[in-house]
């Protein structure tokens, strides 16, 4: 057993031996070495003594193996152990805690903590999120721009590969997804600190990367028009979609996941439930007729397609016949087309571009409660029955009592606004079955 003072330059010099193993031990710290096996495998020890059933007994310790564990760090982790051993309590526990912690690390892979996170997060009020947040954060935290941690040790996500991803995304012009994946970042990081998976967040004191656009668009009369006249040609579902959104103020993915279960066309109704809704509440849509015309249009253009036995689709829009519609980007830019070209055509300046203003979806929400409160004169609370709102007139204490559907000032009220559309666009009930249908 030779003795030798352990340095970095004498470490490279030791040698394999020929036959079993040997340890070398340091002449700096007592009872501290490397122990050096004929295959070349590398283990640092340490002889200390340990209480063990009230008696001083002498116990060899592995403390990890070199060089991946260093000559310093593997001093400093020497000192610890004899601290310990002093105290009464057995180094080896510790090395086996630790140990077992990677172990558990490496299965905690980034891929497999974010869909248990997915699976089991619960938000506000411990409810879960609606269908629609948790497709879009399941959307987000599976992108591209984390692939690369999906084998990852999730514990092994630093600070500074939270901050990278973030960059690349503002990068390419994605400021609002930057914030939007930070947002869902500090959740699943938190909620796995929460399940004691990881032992600080990484991410709690990170701030926005990115600027926000603000979400107080309200388009103007004359918008609404050009939006839905461009969707008058319109050769895919998103133009139909657009049309639903903006005569019942709905959001997105409650109009462009719509099953057919859901329409109730004797009574006129659409009975959207809380599962599908963004604040859980059960909500009931009053069917106005170019409401009706729409989804009429939509089921003979189903039932044109059906042949060879296959069954309706469970779903108004679908391109699949089985999913939901989800060509929104592409959707998008071609209305956005169609909308510069009646710019274009309806601008004074010949031959000069036209720009096409800039909005959103869920921009026909917005303008829909501020266009009946405006133009309309409609009571606020029957706005906010109409659009399922849970603020103002119905929230806090007045919400426990203001239980009234006001069913039949929601019908009322949709239906003054779908007769302003189309006063406003100029269509008729004819014309927008028509554009259904094409």
């Amino acid at each position: 057993m030779p003795t030798l003072r352990l340095t970095d330059a004498a470490l490279k010099r030791l040698k394999p031996p020929d036959a079993g193993r040997i340890e070398y031990w340091d002449s700096h710290t007592r009872g501290f070495g490397l122990r050096v096996s004929v295959s070349g495998v590398k283990n640092w020890v340490l002889i200390t003594r340990v209480l063990q059933g009230g008696e001083w007994k002498q116990k060899r310790v592995t403390l990890g193996a070199y060089p991946a564990l260093s000559l310093s760090d593997a001093r400093e982790k020497a000192a610890e152990a004899k601290a310990k051993a002093k105290a009464g309590e057995d180094p080896s526990d510790r090395v086996k805690t630790e140990r077992q912690a990677l172990v558990d690390n490496s299965r905690n892979t980034f891929l497999l903590v974010r869909t248990e996170f997915l699976e089991k997060y619960r938000g506000r009020g411990n409810k879960r999120p609606a269908p629609s947040t948790l497709a879009e954060m399941t959307r987000v935290l599976g992108s591209r721009d984390f692939q690369d941690w999906n084998e990852r040790p999730f514990a092994s996500i630093t600070r500074r590969d939270i901050l990278d991803a973030l960059d690349l995304i503002v990068a390419r012009g994605a400021e609002t997804l930057a914030n939007r994946a930070l947002a869902y970042l500090k959740l699943l990081f938190a909620w796995a600190v929460q399940r004691e998976i990881i032992d600080a967040d990484p991410c709690s004191t990170i701030k926005k990367p990115g600027a926000e656009v603000s979400r107080d668009r309200v388009l103007t009369a004359s918008e609404l028009r050009l939006i839905w006249k461009a969707t008058e040609a319109s050769d895919s579902q998103f133009g139909q979609i657009i049309r639903l959104l903006m005569l019942t103020g709905c959001r997105l993915r409650e109009v462009s996941a719509l099953p057919w279960s859901e329409i109730d066309t004797k009574k006129s109704i659409w009975n959207l439930p809380g599962k599908r809704t963004k604040n859980g509440r059960d909500h009931v849509v009053p069917l106005t007729q170019p409401m009706l015309e729409i989804l009429d249009a939509r089921k003979g253009a189903q039932k044109a397609l059906v042949s060879n036995g296959q069954p309706m689709p469970k779903l108004v829009f679908t391109t699949t016949g089985i999913t939901p519609f989800s060509g929104f980007s592409r959707g998008k830019s071609l209305l956005d087309t169609r909308i510069k070209r009646l710019l274009a055509a309806e601008s004074a300046d010949d031959g000069e571009a036209a720009e096409v203003p800039p909005w959103r979806p869920h921009d026909l929400r917005r303008s829909v409660a501020t266009h009946m409160a405006e133009e309309l004169r409609i009571p606020p609370h029957v706005i906010e029955a109409c659009l399922n709102h849970v603020s103002g007139t119905k929230a806090g204490v007045a919400g426990v009592y203001n239980r009234a559907l006001h069913l039949d000032e929601r019908r009322e009220a949709l239906q003054r606004w779908s007769d302003h559309v189309l006063e406003l666009t100029g269509a008729n009930a004819e014309d927008v079955a028509q554009a259904a249908m094409d």
